[in-house]
């Protein structure tokens, strides 16, 4: 036994622990893919099992461990992680489709951020005051729970989008641009709730100016610290922005072009932690989102996630199920606690997903959708993922949430992510839709092209012309179809990589 610790105790055992770990995760991704679950999942659940398995070696001997989740360099290679979850998240926004969706999408996105928000605040109070965290507001750890529900995951809905052959349609484009919105706002709420006023940072500096007491300013002190960092990062993303645009002139697809991505993301993880109090990962969304949509971006993407799906994505992922306290876990399903929590439970994977389908689905209908279109909405917004983990992770960095609320969140995504494809294929099947807004707008100029050759069919000169008018719409037609094509391709390959 005595070997045995001093093996675990070296140095070296990180590289056994990292082992186990990568292999852990991508064994049960493997398994929940072919289940038709989110690999993420099979990354928790990993994490989880290492948990188990390192509660029953403590109980042997208190140095026994598989993996452990207090060591600093698992932690570092975890926080790198989430950074890089974030960062390719922000990669992914697309303001163009947000400009052209337009007005539809913002208030998708509102009604779907604000009634799942309140939805979880009201449904905290199946908890007794007792079971938060007392150094804490409580109102606020309340309220944290519809911070978790605001988050949404749409990998799954746009795979299954791209299988019925609709995610180029009204409602597919309105799912993911509404998906992107949600992002920005979700990020904009996380970051007011996690934000630090306890240590230092420029907004509570220049409070500190005017009066002493900032104690009791530590609202305003959040506001000022978000409001200046948004102003920073932006300022900082336009001048990026550019040297990112000329770099991508000069030295297309190369990897300094990587090099410096990723220096931007933990540049702005570090500014916004230390600097404005405000969580790391809202500075790596916004890195991302200020080099979205260039030229060379998809390039930078690829290569940042082929990185961090390597080591860190598992690292973080499963550190979360490797980390929790399995101790408290059960002693909150003991005693009185068991239906509160378990009532709670059930009302928050119920509510989180209705509350979802009923803020974007009656926000859809508001925008003159009808009511399947509505509901189709509603459905594909439904789904949570990874993002839900993150939020919750970052707020039990901040104790505004704790371990034994975790089965609940792990609960939502497992259901949501199950019942969401199915109902998303039960509604199509019942009311099928197969419109791709660029094809439609091809075929009908083909179509007009058409009506005005068959006038003067007879006449020779107009037949050449014609056949030179047929080919050439014929022609953008089908270059339009290949670049959507494309582009789903690619998305696709991500979501299941």
């Amino acid at each position: 036994m005595n070997t045995l610790l001093e093996i675990i105790s070296s140095q070296y055992w990180i590289f056994f622990e990292i082992a186990v770990v990568l292999v852990a995760t991508k064994m049960f991704g493997i398994l929940l893919k072919k289940l038709g679950l989110p690999q993420v999942l099979g990354a928790l659940l990993a994490g989880v099992i290492i948990g188990l398995i390192n509660l029953v070696l403590t109980k042997i001997n208190p140095g026994l461990y598989l993996v452990d989740s207090n060591n600093q360099i698992i932690q570092v290679l975890a926080l790198i992680g989430v950074n890089l979850i974030m960062f390719s998240a922000g990669m992914e926004t697309n303001i163009k489709e947000i400009k052209k969706n337009g007005i539809a999408s913002v208030v998708i996105t509102v009604l779907g951020v604000v009634v799942p928000f309140l939805v979880g605040f009201i449904v905290s109070w199946i908890l007794p005051d007792r079971l938060f965290n007392q150094e804490k507001n409580i109102i606020l750890q309340r309220f944290f729970f519809g911070v978790i529900l605001t988050a949404t995951s749409v990998g799954i809905t746009v795979a299954v989008l791209k299988e019925l052959n609709v995610l180029h349609g009204k409602v597919g484009a309105s799912i993911v641009t509404a998906a992107i919105l949600d992002d920005i706002i979700g990020i904009i709420i996380l970051a007011i709730f996690t934000a630090n006023t306890e240590n230092f940072s420029i907004g509570k500096a220049i409070v500190g100016i005017f009066t002493k007491n900032t104690g009791s300013l530590a609202f305003l002190i959040t506001m000022l610290n978000v409001l200046l960092f948004f102003a920073v990062a932006i300022g900082l993303g336009a001048l990026a922005h550019l040297i990112f645009k000329k770099m991508s002139e000069h030295f297309p697809h190369t990897r300094r072009l990587s090099i410096f991505s990723l220096s931007m993301c933990f540049f702005y993880a570090a500014i916004a932690e230390a600097l404005f109090g405000v969580a790391a990962i809202t500075g790596s969304f916004l890195a991302g989102m200020m080099i979205a949509n260039m030229k060379e971006s998809h390039y930078v993407e690829r290569r940042i996630d082929m990185s961090a799906y390597m080591l860190f994505s598992p690292m973080f992922f499963a550190n979360i199920g490797i980390g929790l306290d399995y101790n408290q876990i059960g002693a909150m399903f003991k005693g009185n606690n068991v239906v509160f929590i378990l009532l709670f439970c059930f009302a928050f994977v119920l509510f989180g997903m209705a509350s979802k389908f009923v803020g974007c689905g009656v926000g859809a209908k508001l925008c003159k959708y009808n009511w399947q279109e509505s509901c189709k909405v509603g459905i594909g917004m439904m789904v949570r993922g990874e993002v839900c983990l993150i939020v919750a992770n970052t707020g039990k960095a901040q104790g505004l949430i704790s371990e034994q609320y975790y089965p609940a969140i792990i609960l939502l995504i497992i259901v949501s992510s199950i019942l969401t494809p199915l109902f998303l294929k039960m509604l199509y099947k019942k009311y099928p839709h197969t419109e791709i807004p660029e094809m439609a707008a091809a075929m009908e100029g083909i179509e007009q092209r058409k009506a005005v050759l068959a006038m003067d069919e007879n006449a020779p000169e107009h037949t050449a012309d014609g056949a030179a008018v047929k080919t050439e719409v014929a022609d953008q037609a089908a270059i339009q179809t290949a670049e959507a094509t494309e582009s789903v391709d690619e998305l696709e390959e991500d979501i299941n990589d």
